[in-house]
């Protein structure tokens, strides 16, 4: 089988090309090129590729689904399928959003950790996969069981519900700078950095988010109170997806900040999980799950361009 995928996020893109038996990937910054077309066009020639005919490529891109074109968030590029089909000579593309992808990777993901377990109940029926990275991205599937795509939201955009005083000031404060306040201003890469500035009540720039999590691991107290509230707000929002869809499969947490903070989530998760009163009962059926894999989307749209959508190849 001879087949390319990629996953394109706002910064890098992650690409992978199988001809034959072995599979060759590489990653790519964004900046370093106009458009995707030649971020591929720079893969297959690093990678002996460019005189090999590709039979089918599938394309995680952050935006909204469309099979024809996708204007990418983040990041302003424009990919159609027509142009991918003429310039590299493909018989069939793929174009995903980019949490589909990473849906598809992490239920497949060898080892989740449990964070709110089973309890004995069979792995099958609706799953849901979320997870915070540069955006706050969410996918499910119907039936995990059923061979098709996930399908793609924008669930991160939804307003973010404050439940204490903490958050209601955290709420105001981001009303201000953004104006409409989703889940994604709170649980992403800019959120947790928008998290230190407010508790740091002072104008100055916060620091990465990979930088903000190991402040944390080192004891730094702006840092841990950034961590912790995006730890809460996480649980929150997760078991608000509980109730939501019913997901008797389980809840997948994954993304690269929601890796960062993983040791966070483990011990903290479960309690704001839970935390829905007298539907508790409802959420404590539903399992949740963290993967700390940091490459799901790839491994998802590897399988996708194989053919094997959700399931195992």
């Amino acid at each position: 089988m001879n087949f390319l995928a990629a996953d394109i996020g706002a910064t890098n893109s992650r690409l992978a090309w199988q001809s034959g038996g072995d599979v060759r990937t590489a990653d790519y910054s964004n900046a370093d090129f106009a458009d995707l077309y030649q971020v591929i066009e720079r893969f297959l020639q690093d990678k002996g590729g460019q005189d090999v005919r590709i039979s089918n490529m599938a394309l995680a891109l952050p935006g909204p689904p469309d099979s024809e074109c996708m204007r990418l968030t983040n990041i302003d590029w424009v990919v159609e399928r027509s142009r991918l089909q003429e310039r590299f000579d493909v018989d069939e593309v793929f174009l995903l959003n980019d949490f589909q992808a990473a849906a598809v990777g992490a239920i497949n993901c060898d080892a989740p950790i449990a964070l709110h377990p089973a309890q004995g109940r069979p792995r099958t029926g609706t799953a849901v996969v979320t997870g915070a990275g540069t955006g706050l991205g969410l996918a499910w599937f119907a039936d995990i069981e059923s061979g098709g795509l996930p399908a793609a939201t924008e669930g991160g955009h939804a307003d973010f519900a404050p439940v204490n005083d903490q958050e209601y000031g955290l709420h105001r404060w981001l009303s201000d700078k953004y104006g409409h306040v989703s889940w994604e201003r709170v649980l992403s890469g800019q959120g947790l950095r928008d998290l230190y500035v407010y508790f740091a009540a002072q104008g100055s720039e916060a620091p990465p988010a990979d930088q903000i999590s190991s402040g944390a691991r080192e004891g730094d107290p702006l840092a841990l109170k950034a961590v912790n509230c995006f730890v809460d707000v996480l649980g929150r929002y997760a078991g608000n997806l509980a109730l939501q869809f019913n997901p008797t499969a389980g809840i997948y947490l994954c993304g690269g900040v929601t890796g960062h903070l993983a040791s966070w989530i483990e011990q903290n998760f479960r309690a704001a999980y839970l935390d829905k009163g007298r539907m508790r009962g409802q959420v404590e059926r539903i399992p949740a799950y963290l993967i700390r894999e940091q490459n799901v989307g790839l491994e998802g749209a590897i399988r996708i361009a194989r053919g094997a959508r959700n399931g195992a190849t």
